[in-house]
């Protein structure tokens, strides 16, 4: 299935700092009362303050709150200069910059946030400047560009200086929350999650209870970068915490979608949907309408990975009708979710209908890079599908500019392979070869930068425990030195010939630590030297099925160009070939991505390549399949007859069990291990089975089952057929060893050698 691109709502960008004076209506009315009965003094003027505020932060950007603030702060200000209070003045300042950007005149709100920063310097109030540049930072887009992003973060960095000049440990946690929210933007997630966890530890030293919105900002930075256990982990805690606080606002839209989004990345899209629809009920109790429509995509695209094309069409319909999208931003997200259903459906007349509106929409000017991207992901497959190659041509040659100026590699990649779509419809074989491969290069520089962060992450996380082991060194150093002190006190007052001889029986043993500690030196320098020279091996094994898995991704590639020229036996001939060899190719796939290089995870591997198989024959009839694996790992020499041995089965099954198109239609796979340590291969189905005569009769066999019998003798297996309510294949044979666990045991012994 084509790559669906999710929306991911951002938690707080742009709002994630939180005021330390939030006002609370109890506090705005009691304020207003006693305002009627204050003397003209720096009370009053911090009365007027709060009131100010309180209507400037109320939900709502409504004429008559704004004019009521102005109204107050301009009092207040005006009070202020009487008094020749100058923090007072500073404040009016301040909360003139919140009204103004509240009204859209950023520009005044510049102005104003630019004196309110002068005069708080100046008089040196740091808790009032750290709040200015938290407000000032306001005006500077995360999105607009890099260099804009880099002047917000260099302004919250002022911020955090004020903070901790101030000792507001809250603000300070606020605003390194707010540092790696914003280098999260930047892509880099290791800084990202460094900020980010040092703001969690302040906030838990003053025991600040709501911390869904860190945990949740960790969970999402966690998934981009590929960490989904963490992301997952952090995610669930996010979501804990907002429950337990009954936290009902979008924050939890936000917490609920992130956490769908990291199982729609692990492929787990059940899971994802019952989260997105979580998140969706929040932002309908909201009123949020671009919320519900950024989910309404997410809902939409895992049903169609579920292959559930209709239910989201109706899904579709249904929320578009209820809630029609607010702005253009959400017109272009409703659109192009209709364009990928209509397009997976195969009802071109009606995607077409929405594909034409949302060209109409990519000419609207003041569009968002964001937007074109969406616009661009829809439209460019559905045109290649409708075979409107010219206008597919066109919008890649855009998409590729985009992608060029945002510096995604991977967006450039996916650029990369629709270009070899189209070429290899229109017959360009060389062109598309050409542009396969650049779209592999790009493929394995992203492998090599995602490599690189988590290498500089584990650097990270061992400079952090290399401190907390220093530390308690040097703590066990302190308990050691004085209980030697005590000793000596001791050994003073016994006897000089006791005395003499302990001394003696020291420098003794002094000598035979040195010695001891020597040896211990040379064994350790071997053992690393040992190891070094097993970590090279494991890399180069790691190269090796990286390129073997690229190798066999392009002879996938070339078959798929030929198959565009053939028909009917050819065709199947093709198609029977490349998915052996994607069979092939998955495990290679499998063993680079992995940090066990010899070894399989069955489990996985398999529930892989069934649903690769489920998707190459998904223009039948409804199959239903039944799937139980032990978590068995496997050496790659029976690994890959195993994963041959299964696309056969599978294959046979899809194209001669059944004959007819029945709702009970089903095929199960099962792996598992016996008593007597054999792995127990079966798969099986309900289909029509074999002819009577078929078993007696080798000469009988195709293709299909001479391979299944091959590869079975190939791991010293035994193959069993029966025939009885369709075919049941059943193999069993014994695992051999992993190189892995050869190098597992070597490491064990150099590790254990380190203490001999």
């Amino acid at each position: 299935m084509k790559n669906l691109s999710i929306v991911i709502l951002l938690l707080c960008i742009g709002n994630c700092y939180c005021h330390a004076q939030d006002i609370t209506v109890k506090e705005a009315t009691d304020a207003v009362g006693l305002l009627k009965v204050a003397k003209q003094d720096t009370n009053r003027v911090a009365l007027l303050h709060k009131v100010g505020r309180f209507y400037i932060e109320k939900p709502g950007e409504h004429k008559t709150d704004l004019d009521s603030a102005l109204s107050l702060i301009q009092e207040a200000e005006q009070l202020s200069y009487k008094l020749s209070f100058q923090k007072g003045i500073a404040y009016s300042y301040l909360l003139y910059s919140m009204a103004y950007r509240e009204k859209g005149d950023n520009e005044r709100g510049k102005v104003m946030i630019g004196k309110a920063i002068d005069i708080f310097a100046r008089i040196k109030y740091t808790y009032g400047l750290g709040e200015a540049y938290m407000e000032q930072r306001n005006f500077y887009s995360a999105f607009a560009s890099k260099e804009i992003l880099f002047q917000r973060i260099d302004i919250a960095e002022k911020a955090l200086l004020a903070f901790k000049q101030a000792g507001s440990k809250v603000q300070i946690a606020h605003c390194l929350k707010e540092i790696g929210d914003l280098y999260s933007i930047d892509g880099d997630y290791t800084r990202s999650i460094k900020k980010l966890k040092e703001a969690l530890v302040v906030y838990q030293s003053v025991n600040y209870s709501r911390l869904q919105s860190i945990y949740d900002i960790l969970s999402a930075v966690y998934s981009i970068s590929g960490e989904y256990k963490e992301a997952i982990r952090y995610g669930l805690l996010a979501m804990k915490t907002g429950e337990h606080l009954y936290d009902e606002t979008a924050q939890m839209s936000t917490i609920y979608n992130h956490l769908g989004i990291t199982y729609y990345y692990l492929k787990d899209y059940e899971q994802a949907y019952l989260y997105f629809k979580k998140a969706l009920t929040v932002a309908e109790k909201n009123k949020d309408l671009n919320t519900i429509n950024s989910l309404a995509q997410n809902i939409s695209h895992s049903l169609l990975k579920s292959h559930k094309y209709s239910e989201a069409l109706v899904f579709l319909k249904d929320i578009t009708k209820r809630y029609p999208p607010p702005d253009i931003s959400s017109m272009i997200i409703n659109k192009a979710s209709f364009v990928t259903v209509y397009e997976l459906l195969k009802q071109y007349t009606q995607g077409q209908t929405y594909c034409n509106e949302l060209l109409e929409l990519a000419e609207k000017p003041d569009l968002s890079p964001g937007d074109y991207s969406i616009i661009y992901t829809a439209v460019i497959p559905f045109t290649i599908a409708t075979k409107q190659y010219k206008l597919a041509q066109k919008y890649l040659q855009l998409e590729k500019k985009l992608a060029e100026k945002s510096g995604s590699l991977a967006d450039l990649s996916v650029n990369q392979l629709s270009w070899f779509e189209v070429d290899s419809a229109q017959g360009n074989y060389l062109s598309a070869i050409a542009h396969y491969q650049l779209h592999k290069r790009l493929n394995d520089s992203i492998f090599n930068e995602a490599k690189s962060q988590q290498i500089a992450q584990l650097q990270v996380q061992y400079e952090t425990e290399k401190k907390d082991q220093d530390i308690k060194l040097k703590a066990q150093s302190i308990n050691l030195l004085t209980k030697q002190t005590q000793v000596q006190q001791s050994e003073i007052q016994k006897s000089e010939i006791i005395r003499n001889t302990t001394l003696a029986g020291i420098v003794l043993l002094g000598i035979i630590m040195g010695l001891l500690y020597n040896q211990y030196r040379i064994k350790q320098k071997t053992n690393k030297q040992l190891q070094h020279l097993l970590t090279e091996k494991e890399w180069l094994l790691k190269e090796v099925h990286h390129r073997v898995k690229n190798n066999l991704q392009t002879v996938l590639s070339l078959l798929e160009s030929q198959s565009h020229s053939l028909s009917n036996d050819a065709l199947q001939a093709i198609q029977v070939s490349q998915n052996r060899v994607y069979a092939m190719s998955l495990i290679h796939k499998k063993l680079y991505q992995a940090t066990n290089v010899a070894s399989i995870n069955m489990e996985e591997y398999l529930k892989e390549l069934i649903q690769h198989l489920r998707e190459s024959f998904s223009d039948g009839y409804p199959i239903h399949f039944h799937q139980s694996y032990e978590s068995i790992q496997l050496d790659v020499s029976q690994a890959v007859p195993i994963g041959l041995i299964v696309n056969e089965a599978v294959t046979n099954a899809f194209k001669y069990a059944f004959p007819k198109q029945e709702s009970n239609n089903s095929i199960s796979v099962e792996c598992k291990q016996t008593e007597n340590n054999e792995i127990l291969l079966t798969i099986s189905d309900n289909g029509k089975g074999l002819p009577a005569d078929f078993l007696t009769k080798r000469s009988n066999e195709g293709l299909g089952l001479k391979l299944i019998r091959g590869l079975t003798d190939d791991i010293d297996g035994k193959l069993t057929l029966t025939s009885d309510n369709g075919l049941t294949i059943c193999i069993s044979f014994k695992a051999t060893p992993t190189l892995n666990d050869a190098i597992d045991k070597t490491r064990f012994s150099l590790v254990n050698a380190e203490y001999v």
